[in-house]
């Protein structure tokens, strides 16, 4: 998924896209969110807990956070701090519970990670 992370006015800003999954199947609803943090100048900057200046997250039509990625104030991908990943994807089962998680370099390219880092994301998910 690609995310526009032009600067925008304000800290936040959501959008809903309907996403086909099937041909045949109704249109479903995810949510993006992304989260831009700015300085005094207006620019974005980045934040210091969490290395980025911006965070992008989408949630599914249950409202679980399938996916949050993280990017400098220029835009591109960069590595969270604490986790060294650029992106980390979640998976539900049928009930909505989460049962993966999968890790991402500023590259695209997956990560792997040991079952700590997994535990962390899928306790922030």
């Amino acid at each position: 998924m690609d995310y526009d992370i032009a600067p925008r006015e304000g800290r936040r800003a959501a959008r809903a896209a309907p996403v086909q999954e099937q041909p045949n199947a109704p249109a479903r609803r995810r949510i993006e969110v992304l989260e831009t943090y700015f300085g005094a100048d207006g620019r974005p900057v980045k934040r210091k807990s969490i290395g980025a200046a911006r965070v992008a997250r989408r949630y599914d039509e249950r409202g679980n956070k399938v996916e949050e990625a993280y990017f400098n104030a220029d835009g591109k991908p960069t590595l969270r701090k604490g986790l060294g990943v650029a992106k980390i994807a979640w998976r539900y089962d049928e009930r909505g519970r989460q049962i993966d998680a999968s890790f991402f370099d500023a590259a695209g390219e997956p990560v792997q990670k040991g079952a700590a880092a997994r535990d962390r994301a899928l306790a922030d998910a």
